[in-house]
């Protein structure tokens, strides 16, 4: 059954409405599922085998030097080339227009010879500066962490393990940069991956990538600290679990999200297809869903409860939503011994838990939906199924402008809610800087840059459109109208296109004053199946990815899906390993 047919079938009345999805306050309470991208390319590489074995390991006492991992996906063959240098501190940023960085690698088709990774260390170290030669899919960069890699290669020299509240809410050894693909710097086009294809979905080949840079961090450190003392430890399975890699977001993901509204509709759909479907379920109290909820919540309370020291304003603080779940839970508790769940029976239990945790706010809804997707193993492939989309787009001329207009009433009545005659509702443009080529949020009348703004402004320009249709014969040809108004086009285009999709647009207008980037961040980190989220500033944020996630070894015993949710600090041990 493909996503579309679930999504119109028998749940199609408990899918939750666009103004609600789509609202970037609910966008904020987002958090990583089951469905998320790292986990699914796990699952992927579990259930199918894949067999990924470190076959170089040429790296010196400094951590210098290159690596290779083979990755053997079900019939095809890949492999994940590092190169390691150290740069001095001062030369170091996490920031795109770096020249330089401590890690660069490469995920390229077939095996590796001498000869290739000859090539490979010419090209792959420049970057953007470089070109990639046929069969190479993802080129990453990432930096060693200046507080905490020389440290655990530190301690794990002495003997010891990593202290526990060191890390606080970034428990990484190196943070990523960028990863770049799909015909940047010559990479492969994923539009020849067909279905079926181990590396298909999207970002599957991304998290393969991002997932082995963390598994080359743990060897990099236990090399480095070896290397300083032959008797040194190695990082228990707590630690190796629990670091993950650490990334950085800035407002370049907002314009993306505006400009692939077809993408962000499958990810929304992607989410809510799963929750739509559990809360829709008729559960009893003995039921066995209800102990492995319950048990995932109070996990989720004590993960959240140890938050204290991470800075999550403006969302909500991990300790504050542990408090909110205990009254969930408590709650849920009592209806596995009453049958009434606040103050009222009910066999339709996770419709009624999600809904109380709604009235908590956002990001009570969020944790509790992920929670109930664990409910959803029988999706997996329905939801993966849906993420492919077509980004075409075709103008139908041949419509009259008054059922343009009705188009429009129908599908983007959401619009009525700004007024852009008001200052607040044109604060902002948004442009990229000629520098380095990064997205930027500038003051309208104030900043330079508005003549090159990008065209992230949809409330405004459907209203605009709008208007001018108002003033239009009403059964002329929208091709006709075109003719007079071209600057038009794309919007028509996006209306027609665009409106019909439940999921495709943020409901919100990017211009003005009070609009938050950080919640479509947000939403778009969570699907790639990040957490710890400590914003920096209104326009971006801090966040870790794979923290819990398995390792390598995991694959071969069929558990990588398993335990990865809310894994918490490991507890003090210095002890060898």
């Amino acid at each position: 059954m493909s996503a579309q047919a679930l999504s119109e079938g028998t749940h199609e009345g408990h899918l939750r409405p666009s103004n609600t999805v789509m609202d970037p306050l609910d966008m904020g309470g987002a958090r990583a599922t089951r469905h998320s991208f790292m986990r699914t390319m796990m699952r992927r590489a579990v259930n199918n085998g894949w067999q990924i074995q470190r076959t170089a390991f040429d790296i010196d006492e400094g951590g210098c030097g290159s690596a290779i991992y083979e990755i053997h996906a079900e019939s095809l063959h890949f492999s994940f080339v590092a190169f390691s240098q150290r740069l001095k501190e001062e030369d170091r940023t996490d920031r795109v227009i770096a020249k330089g960085w401590d890690l660069t690698a490469a995920l390229v088709e077939g095996p590796v010879d001498s000869d290739k990774l000859e090539r490979l260390a010419a090209d792959v170290p420049l970057q953007e500066n470089g070109r990639a030669e046929t069969g190479s899919i993802i080129w990453t960069r990432a930096n060693r962490s200046e507080r905490f890699f020389d440290y655990v290669a530190d301690r794990l020299a002495h003997g010891l393990q990593p202290e526990t509240g060191k890390f606080g809410g970034s428990p990484y050894l190196i943070r990523s940069t960028a990863f770049y693909s799909n015909g940047k710097c010559g990479l492969a086009d994923y539009e020849s991956l067909e279905d079926g294809h181990p590396l298909a979905a999207p970002f599957r080949a991304h998290m393969l990538t991002a997932w082995l840079l963390r598994e080359l961090s743990y060897d990099m450190v236990e090399k480095v600290a070896s290397s300083r003392n032959p008797e040194a430890a190695r990082l228990q399975d707590p630690w190796r679990r629990y670091l993950g890699m650490g990334n950085a977001t800035g407002l370049g993901m907002v314009p993306y999200a505006i400009n692939h509204p077809e993408v962000i509709n499958s990810w929304a759909m992607a989410r809510e297809i799963p929750l739509a479907a559990v809360t829709a379920r008729w559960v009893g109290p003995a039921d066995a869903s209800v102990p492995r909820i319950t048990d995932l919540m109070d996990q989720a309370i004590a993960y959240l409860a140890e938050q204290d020291d991470i800075i999550t304003a403006p969302f909500t603080s991990g300790p504050e939503l542990s408090a909110q779940l205990v009254v969930l839970v408590d709650q849920l508790r009592e209806w596995t011994e009453t049958g009434i769940f606040a103050g009222y029976e009910t066999s339709h239990i996770w419709r009624e838990l999600h809904n109380a945790a709604a009235v908590q706010g956002p990001a009570a809804r969020g944790m509790v939906a992920t929670i109930l997707t664990e409910l959803t193993e029988d999706l997996d492939e329905v939801v993966e199924s849906g993420l492919r989309c077509d980004e075409s787009r075709r103008v139908t001329a041949g419509i009259s402008c008054a059922a343009l207009a009705a188009n429009i009433d129908a599908s983007y009545s959401w619009i009525g809610a700004f007024d852009f005659a008001s200052p607040g509702s044109q604060k902002h443009f948004w442009f990229s800087s000629i520098n380095n080529e990064e997205p930027r949020r500038a003051l309208q009348g104030a900043d330079l840059g508005e003549a090159v703004q990008h065209p992230v402004d949809i409330a405004r320009a459907v209203a605009a459109l709008r208007a001018e249709l108002a003033e239009a014969d009403p059964s002329m040809d929208v091709g006709e109208f075109l003719l007079t108004h071209p600057r038009h086009r794309a919007t028509v285009g996006r209306v027609q296109n665009i409106g019909a999709l439940p999921y495709g647009e943020v409901r919100d207008n990017l211009l003005g004053s009070e609009f938050l980037p950080l919640n479509v961040q947000r939403f778009q980190l969570a699907l790639y199946g990040m957490e710890n989220y400590t914003p920096q500033s209104t326009d971006w944020l801090r966040v870790t990815l794979m923290a819990g996630a398995p390792r390598i070894a995991d694959l071969a015993n069929g558990t990588a899906d398993d335990g990865w949710m809310f894994t918490r600090r490991p507890q003090e041990e210095n002890s060898n390993d």
